[in-house]
């Protein structure tokens, strides 16, 4: 783990794809800093530079992952593959 690392969206997504019944927020972002490094930023196919709530609001907006309460749940449409 280093800090400073760009990670994909796709980590994240799968990430709260293991916990079907929903991951607290304040969990997912102890296991990110944990896994990833405080400093990590995040990007996609389709942006980059993000830190981890803008791209929770990034993905959340395209139902990769569902917020609700401040609980992630996987959301209802697939992460691309490649």
């Amino acid at each position: 783990m280093t800090d400073a690392t760009a990670i994909h969206g796709h980590d994240i997504i799968d990430l709260v794809a293991t916990y079907p019944d929903g991951i607290r927020l304040s969990q997912l972002m102890e296991i990110v800093a944990e896994r990833f490094g405080k400093s990590a930023t995040f990007h996609t196919c389709s942006a980059a530079g993000m830190d981890l709530d803008e791209l929770l609001h990034f993905l959340e907006a395209r139902d990769k992952v569902r917020i609700m309460s401040g609980v992630l749940y996987p959301g209802g449409s697939p992460a691309c593959e490649h």
